[in-house]
């Protein structure tokens, strides 16, 4: 029996099975992430296809047949169709009209974390600020994370004489640790802005009605036994917050009119911006001093991934931002001149599940109960039947940095050979659970998770994730162990004498791996059912980006910035080095991609005003 055949015998229909076609416009990204009415299969259940409409079917071979390069069941090329954008071309700048439909100072492209902030800040500074966003309400992907600020300068860390990496705050201090992170091959220039402003970001966001909460975020002490409480939609409310300040401050926002070009002029300058205004009308706006690039990266760009970020493009199993990240704003930076930095780099959490190997969707919701299913510390394995280290992520007596345990454990998973990692264990998995104990975004989802009811019905209940995962196949639910072996792709014996390895381990009670799991982590692989997954990293950052300078100017491969152009992150690279997929230390832990992003809109918004002001 086919795949496909399994799961129309569970309920799921072959449109509802192949499911390729997610987030083919934008405004289907924003349904289906704010939590569009499930479906359903035989007898009520739900099968909740959280990233896709259905729309159109695309054809996936099995994983167990042609799901690589190779034969061999790992890496397989992306399938440009299973993804919402394919194209790598710069999109060229269009001439100044006979007429433009709309004037301002400043044109804010994007209304997430960056984009919110830009057009605020701006706003506030006198400027008068457009914002055009293609999805129909504001937030974006900042509405899908929580967000940390663990560098200091902020009044509230102040006020408990806390900053990274030592009291008192020292800007110079904590660019010396991250350019050391770096191994000095990131912008020494943008770590210390980032480093001197992000308090003041922060600080200047509180200002605006933004409620940070202590022992929240973005405050973080590290006293013994303590914990960063990191969960998912933590950052809706203070994407309200921010829209409603820069409706106060007359920002005049445009939804469901995503940008389509910039409009250059004969010097050379960016004066404006080509919308769909409604994805039905073409329209110019002028901007008389500045456009600010902020729609973010390219997550979700399967011909942009292999081409800047090769790594994230094999090693990456899915991406979580389902709201966008298709790589416009850097493909029109692409098309006036722009220069790119931080190649091949990106950030992502451990725990991908490669639905798309099984027809499925790319793009998934990063708190799905197969992803954090996926991410506990299970029996793993590479395709030669090798044992990979698991970072675990509860906090020591120490005050350990956790967090960091969820972008290391992600380039584990992301490089053995085929880029695959396996999960294996056995029917009694859910009896372990509990004992995990695993922090931060490895929590699994249950009633009392802070702000459940952010995410949708259908997905409060881990086990409905799960199930999905098993009715498509992703999961493989198998009655023995050497049909499991074969359907993950294995050479016979390879998965079978591991995990019987594993078992022996098991029994005597202490592992004797070279880093070993804790006695209570050993769970013999031995009553069937048994399970396996194909896992990788799961995306939620693109680092490669529009060169900026530490004005936020777009620089052209002339070396000189591109006139009257910003971009805040993630449609800006720079802050980070060349070949960094591992997660980034002070654009990651330090300040969270989110955090980043808020930041960065903050700063594009006062540097185009100061700088393009007497315009």
């Amino acid at each position: 029996m086919t795949h496909e055949e399994k799961a129309t015998q569970s309920g799921l229909s072959r449109r509802d099975f192949l499911t390729g076609s997610a987030l083919a416009a934008a405004s289907a990204a924003a349904v289906s992430f704010l939590g569009a009415t499930p479906a359903f299969g035989a007898e009520g259940e739900r099968i909740g296809s959280w990233a896709a409409d259905g729309s159109q079917e695309i054809g996936v071979p099995e994983s167990n047949q042609t799901n690589a390069s190779a034969s061999d069941g790992t890496y397989r090329d992306h399938n440009g169709a299973a993804f919402p954008a394919n194209d790598a071309s710069p999109i060229p700048p269009r001439a100044v009209p006979a007429q433009w439909d709309y004037e301002c100072d400043i044109c804010v492209v994007g209304a997430g974390g960056g984009g919110l902030n830009a057009a605020a800040r701006a706003a506030e500074l006198g400027a008068q600020t457009i914002c055009v966003e293609a999805l129909g309400l504001h937030g974006g992907n900042a509405q899908e994370a929580g967000m940390c600020g663990i560098l200091g300068g902020m009044s509230m860390q102040e006020s408990k004489k806390f900053a990274f990496p030592s009291y008192p705050f020292d800007a110079q201090a904590l660019t010396d640790w991250a350019m050391d992170e770096y191994h000095y091959a990131a912008d020494p220039k943008l770590i210390y802005k980032i480093a001197s402003e992000g308090g003041k970001s922060l600080d200047w966001m509180a200002d605006c009605g933004v409620q940070w909460r202590l022992g929240e975020v973005p405050v973080y002490v590290a006293p013994k036994n303590s914990t960063l409480d990191h969960h998912v939609l933590k950052m809706k409310d203070a994407t309200d917050a921010m829209f409603a300040y820069g409706q106060r401050q007359g920002v005049d926002y445009k939804f469901q009119s995503p940008a389509e070009a910039l409009v250059q002029d004969d010097s050379g300058r960016i004066v404006g911006v080509v919308i769909n205004e409604g994805f039905s009308d073409e329209k110019y706006i002028h901007a008389r001093q500045a456009v600010i690039l902020t729609a973010g990266g390219f997550c979700n760009n399967k011909a942009l991934l292999d081409k800047y970020i090769p790594t994230a493009a094999m090693g990456c199993a899915s991406s979580y931002l389902t709201a966008g990240e298709t790589g416009e704003c850097f493909r029109m930076g692409l098309g006036v001149g722009a220069d790119v930095s931080g190649f091949n780099s990106s950030a992502s959490f451990d725990g991908g599940v490669d639905w798309q190997a099984e027809g499925g969707t790319w793009a998934r919701f990063l708190y799905d109960g197969m992803t954090q299913l996926s991410r506990q510390p299970w029996f793993t394995i590479d395709r030669c039947g090798n044992r990979l280290r698991y970072m675990d992520s509860r906090v020591g007596e120490d005050g350990a940095n956790a967090i960091y345990a969820l972008g290391d454990l992600a380039t584990i998973q992301m490089t053995p050979p085929g880029h695959r990692s396996y999960i294996i264990f056995d029917s009694h998995y859910e009896d372990y659970l509990a004992g995990f104990a695993q922090e931060h975004c490895r929590k699994l989802l249950t009633p009392d998770l802070e702000q459940v009811e952010k995410i949708p019905e259908h997905y409060r209940d881990w086990h409905h994730g799960v199930q999905d995962a098993i009715d498509a196949d992703v999961l493989k639910q198998r009655n023995s162990l050497e049909e499991l072996e074969a359907d993950l792709g294995f050479a016979p014996g390879v998965m079978t004498e591991a995990v019987a390895a594993w078992n022996e381990t098991c029994a005597k009670g202490e592992d004797d791996f070279m880093y070993p799991l804790p006695a209570e982590w050993l769970h013999p692989i031995v009553d069937p059912p048994f399970y396996g997954c194909r896992i990788g990293g799961n995306l939620y950052g693109t680092k490669a980006g529009l060169l900026i300078n530490d004005q936020m100017q777009v620089m052209g491969t002339n070396g000189l910035p591109i006139p009257g152009l910003y971009a805040g992150w993630h449609t800006a690279g720079g802050a980070c080095g060349e070949n960094s997929y591992i997660g980034d230390p002070i654009l990651g832990s330090l300040m969270g991609d989110v955090g980043l992003a808020f930041c960065g809109g903050y700063l594009c918004g006062t540097s185009a005003v100061e700088n393009e002001g007497g315009r």
